[in-house]
């Protein structure tokens, strides 16, 4: 298994519909933990997947919930797993 190094991601709407749609009215603290490598930051706990050759996939990154319109399931995460030698590719969705 390969470990990126944690890379932070900073949202920047490109317009005046995503400024719009970035943020959560009663929490300020979600949709901020986008991210790139480094570890999970799990909400329900570990869900590491493992590719179908059988070795444990690298942890390519997690998207956070981007604002109350798009929310996944009360401030949601999804991360995504990869398979450097198989380039397959998993997804985990964990909710609050």
């Amino acid at each position: 298994m390969l470990r990126i190094p944690e890379i932070c991601a900073r949202l920047e709407p490109t317009s005046d519909e995503a400024k719009a749609a970035v943020g959560f009215k009663y929490n300020s603290d979600a949709g901020k933990s986008t991210k790139l490598g480094g570890d999970p930051d799990w909400i329900q706990g570990e869900e590491w997947p493992s590719c179908a050759c059988g070795e444990k996939m690298s942890f390519y990154g997690q998207l956070d919930s981007i604002g109350d319109e798009y929310n996944l399931g009360d401030c949601g995460m999804v991360y995504i797993f990869v398979c450097f030698d198989c380039l397959e590719t998993q997804a985990v969705l964990q909710t609050c």
